[in-house]
């Protein structure tokens, strides 16, 4: 009776999660990959509830409190009675969590899933990589200009997962050029997890190992500080770089949770002129001609780490040490930045809650030369007011290949910094969120920032939500760093918009940059119409996308509509106008069929792209194809 009140008192809620969600570009890939692999309500760790990027550090800890007093859930709708847990975050999760019940035993069948994706995408311009060779130039792409991705997902039961992808990039001879697979086993009792194959670790902070999905920086300040400890995580992704192949281990008795991996793999490598070591780590993962194909997998990698990390009701404490060995050396062209062929990284990290607030940090280092340690906290003020603050100090000779914590360069090292977040809900529609980050470079470096001089960057976002009358955000961020010889301003603009009508919803975006460096004053605009809506079977998605920008220094980057489960947020820039068309049919059991077409027509160009890529025309017409078979 208790389940059947629950379940008419948050029908309505769960019935309109059944509409397309709202996402930010920051949630789209995440919310692809958790609808199609639901997380089961009574084995989820904490490290997949903060992936989600839905809840906060409070929600989660209500909810393993909660799960332990009952022991285990018998429904989804169960949810509603955590303390926290609002309406609004049952609509989200909803369609993310399943309730399962206990199979039999690790190998029993229990409400299993499969799922078997072909995905096809080519440029139906010539590029110059697909035209016969001439006379002055000679090399060409070796394959065909269509991309492939062959992907399985499934699971016999909670415990029991597996994926394999095969994949080729437009150009590449080898239909296998590349392949990723896992096999991921844990007992019911959660006591252990196994992951044979592909995968990444969530350590801490991220400043030793951090292979998830991140964006850096988000409005979403209070989320932008919290890091989760996740262990080892199976490789999902078709990226050819960063991740560890070999076998990844996880026990927990009493108190400590541990962990062991080892991995050996192949990776590309462009050598020095003498052949006595590379300068940078090549994640591209094009084998298209000859010098690409000669410069594959000729990069051995050795790995192996451990985690021990001991946990109390209100804090955890993780030690954590990764070693590294490469058969070449490793010599960036700055002399300050870390250099060699065996690289040990150790940490130490925690974390720790206190009623409304939540502390957490960690300090590491490379080869003991060098160190790095990242500091932050958030506190829920009241139900009304969150803050959150990070402290950051980065040597310049700190290096961790997989490290990916917070940050405004494109790596951990040589950087000072504090931010400071606030969120304020002004109403149950209105919410305003802001923070500052301030930043230094204290050591010179090969880029263009000056050394030892203070930068900020000042991002503010107002956010009205009411069901009736749509979805709208005013957002203003101004970033600034000192250049040689003068200031480098960059200031951007967003005006959103997200309306429901009877037949079909409307999304709206007008973007604005605005760069001001010494001589180089320019502006860039972008406004886009997103129109989804449904006919019968055919779900249909429509953008049309105007774009001004004098260069690729104010280009603006905005979520764009793709084939189902692939994330795309690509970089508009130059005069010129976007139109996509997305087409999804799911009229025969057990499939979905989906088609993408998208043309930019440039106002102002009559060449596209450079080298092998260049096209000789004034637009770029991009199609794909895809077929889901779910069993």
């Amino acid at each position: 009776m208790k389940q059947l009140i629950s379940f008419c008192w948050l029908l309505p809620f769960f019935l309109n999660a059944q509409n397309r969600l709202v996402l930010t570009e920051e949630k789209q890939g995440i919310f692809a990959f958790y609808q199609q692999n639901p997380l089961d309500i009574n084995q989820v760790d904490e490290s997949e509830l903060s992936a989600l990027g839905i809840l906060d550090a409070i929600q989660i800890k209500a909810f393993f409190i909660h799960r332990k007093q009952i022991g285990r859930f018998l429904s989804i709708y169960e949810l509603q009675s955590i303390p926290s847990w609002e309406i609004s975050t049952l609509r989200m999760i909803e369609t993310l969590m399943v309730c399962k019940p206990i199979p039999k035993n690790w190998l029993s069948p229990d409400n299993p899933k499969h799922q078997i994706l072909w995905r096809s995408e080519r440029t139906l311009e010539q590029k110059k990589g697909f035209s016969e060779p001439s006379a002055r130039s000679q090399t060409r792409y070796l394959g065909d200009p269509w991309s492939q991705v062959l992907r399985y997902r499934g699971n016999v039961n909670s415990f029991l997962r597996a994926g394999l992808l095969i994949a080729k990039d437009a150009g590449e001879p080898n239909y296998l050029d590349f392949y990723s697979g896992f096999l991921e086993f844990k007992d019911p009792k959660g006591q252990y997890k196994w992951i044979l194959g592909d995968f990444i670790n969530q350590w801490g902070q991220g400043l030793v190992q951090s292979g998830s999905f991140s964006l850096g920086k988000s409005y979403e300040s209070i989320r932008a500080t919290q890091k989760f400890h996740g262990g080892g995580l199976a490789y999902t992704s078709s990226g050819e770089a960063e991740f560890y192949r070999g076998l990844n281990f996880q026990f927990a008795k009493g108190n400590w949770q541990n962990q062991f991996y080892f991995s050996h793999r192949k990776k590309d490598l462009v050598l020095s002129k003498d052949s006595s070591h590379f300068r940078s780590f090549q994640l591209d993962g094009f084998h298209r001609t000859p010098t690409e194909i000669r410069r594959k997998n000729q990069l051995t990698e050795f790995a192996a780490g451990a985690n021990f990390r001991f946990i109390q009701p209100n804090y955890a404490i993780t030690f954590s040490h990764a070693w590294t060995h490469w058969n070449y050396p490793f010599r960036p062209n700055n002399p300050r930045d870390w250099s060699g062929s065996n690289l040990s990284n150790s940490s130490l990290s925690y974390l720790a809650q206190e009623g409304n607030m939540r502390f957490s940090g960690e300090v590491a280092h490379a080869n003991l030369s060098a160190w790095a340690l990242i500091q932050s906290f958030s506190m829920a003020v009241n139900k009304k007011t969150d803050i959150s603050a990070i402290i950051r100090s980065y040597q310049a000779g700190y290096f961790s290949p997989m490290a990916n914590a917070f940050r405004e360069s494109s790596s951990n090292k040589n950087e000072l910094g504090f931010y400071f977040g606030h969120q304020y809900q002004i109403d149950k529609y209105q919410r305003i969120s802001s923070y500052v980050d301030l930043f230094q470079f204290p050591s010179e470096t090969n880029n263009q920032w000056v050394s030892n001089k203070f930068g900020w960057e000042v991002l503010s976002r107002f956010q009205w939500d009411r069901r009736k009358f749509g979805q709208y955000f005013l957002q203003f961020k101004w970033t600034q760093k000192a250049r040689e010889g003068s200031k480098h301003n960059l200031y951007q603009g967003i005006f959103d918009w997200n309306k429901k009508y009877h037949y079909f919803d409307w999304h709206g975006r007008i973007m604005w940059a605005h760069i001001r460096a010494g001589k180089q004053v320019e502006s860039g605009y972008l406004n886009l119409h997103d129109f989804d809506f449904q006919v019968k079977r055919f779900q249909f998605q429509i953008r049309s996308a105007w774009i001004w920008s004098a260069s690729y220094d104010t280009r603006l980057y905005v979520y764009e509509p793709s084939l189902p489960y692939a994330f795309l947020l690509p970089a508009y820039y130059d005069p010129s106008m976007r139109h996509v068309l997305l087409i999804e049919y799911k009229g025969i059991k057990n499939f979905s069929f989906a088609m993408k077409l998208a043309r930019t027509d440039f106002f102002q160009r009559q060449k596209i792209g450079s080298g092998l890529d260049e096209i000789s025309k004034s637009h770029k017409t991009d199609i794909g194809i895809q077929v889901v078979y779910s069993p």
